[in-house]
């Protein structure tokens, strides 16, 4: 049975890596994390080997683009869940009205407080999983935002070269509609226009109108090719 709860980069490859965790505290069930482009057609069998090797029963990735999903999808892999792919071309950015800051590490348990409220069980964030919004590029950034000295929303953003990676975004329910969504998107996208980036990408789940409509409003454009998560047994 694994026993890991942070990542494990179990396999890699020219060009690529694969990570694993218990999904959600199941032990028997595996979460795959990839890294983009470069998957072969061995790679989701060499996946499965590993895995079950590990003592799981069964696997759930993370979001894949078409390209890296085909290769699994021809190895068993069945579709989970399809998300919509957004982009932003940082043109045109809007401009933070209000002060967020620098996550400080006594201020987890409150962050993943406000996921667990923001997400349906489906979507939450675990510590682990948190850690691995993180670390999922080469340069990250954590900001919380406050009212009345409590945490009521978070983002995670990330960078790898010049494209750039809208990871989290969480506003606690009392404080949505008022704005604050919008500010720690626009605090994201001026962090990543300092630094160069010249292409930003979000995703969001199909059907999550509120979401699609927040990054509608700061800019970004839905991409005609979406992402999906794919799960199979072991």
């Amino acid at each position: 049975m694994a026993e890991r709860t942070r990542a494990d980069r179990f396999l890699r490859w020219r060009g690529g890596w694969a990570k694993a965790r218990p999904w959600r505290g199941h032990g028997d069930i595996a979460y795959l994390a990839l890294s983009s482009g470069g998957v072969d057609a061995e790679i989701p069998g060499r996946c499965v080997d590993s895995l079950r090797e590990r003592g799981y029963r069964s696997v759930v990735t993370g979001a894949l683009a078409p390209a890296d999903a085909l290769p699994f999808l021809d190895s068993g892999f069945t579709v989970r869940e399809r998300l919509d792919l957004l982009a932003h071309d940082m043109r045109s950015i809007p401009r933070p009205s209000r002060r967020t800051r620098r996550l400080r590490r006594s201020d987890t348990a409150a962050v993943l407080f406000v996921d667990r409220l923001a997400f349906d069980e489906e979507w939450r964030l675990d510590a682990a999983g948190f850690d691995d919004a993180i670390d999922a590029t080469p340069s990250a950034r954590v900001r919380v935002a406050e009212e009345h000295d409590s945490i009521i929303g978070y983002s995670v953003t990330g960078r790898a070269g010049r494209r750039g990676y809208l990871q989290r975004v969480a506003v606690h329910p009392s404080a949505q509609r008022n704005g604050w969504g919008l500010e720690l998107v626009a605090d994201a996208l001026c962090w990543l226009e300092r630094r160069g980036v010249a292409r930003t990408m979000v995703n969001t789940q199909m059907g999550n109108d509120p979401a699609r409509q927040l990054y509608l409003a700061c800019g970004f454009e839905v991409l005609p090719v979406g992402l999906c998560v794919l799960e199979r047994d072991l």
